[in-house]
């Protein structure tokens, strides 16, 4: 009979850097959620916003040990639901504004997939300025193959 060794997988949250997320500034608890693999148990993650408003959009994403950082989800103090990435519903991600600065994401089910450190970020509406641009054809031909 082989032996089995029981593995541990660790989930952490963690803020973007504060220019990232512009006026915004936010702040994650530190905390560590290490749980044997497939015990379907939840894992609950706080992002308290300071500054803002109601144009705030707060996004969570995910960075798995190896690989790329993912985004998750976003959502706006202002609507009740949040947008899900592509791969990620309700059954497994919640994301909710407790209060108009306290931004929460559950993570249901957990499984050993859902490993990595987790992060939010903002992006404030009201702080981006659609600058004028003025489009110059260029006078410039190429030619390939030649």
């Amino acid at each position: 009979m082989a032996l089995q060794t029981a593995r541990q997988w660790t989930i952490k949250p963690t803020c973007l850097p504060e220019e990232l997320a512009g006026s915004v500034h936010l702040e994650q608890e530190q905390i560590s959620v290490t749980k044997q693999p497939l015990q379907g148990d939840s894992a609950k993650f706080t992002c308290k916003m300071l500054g803002g408003s109601d144009s705030t959009y707060i996004h969570w994403y995910r960075a798995p040990a190896t690989g790329a950082l993912q985004r998750l989800l976003y959502l706006s103090s202002s609507e009740s639901n949040p947008r899900w990435e592509a791969g990620f519903s309700t059954e497994k991600l919640t994301a909710y504004f407790q209060s108009r600065n306290i931004c929460r994401l559950l993570v249901h089910k957990l499984e050993e997939t859902d490993s990595g450190r987790y992060y939010c970020g903002a992006w404030d509406f009201t702080q981006y300025h659609k600058l004028p641009a003025t489009l110059h054809k260029s006078h410039h031909s190429s030619v390939y193959g030649a």
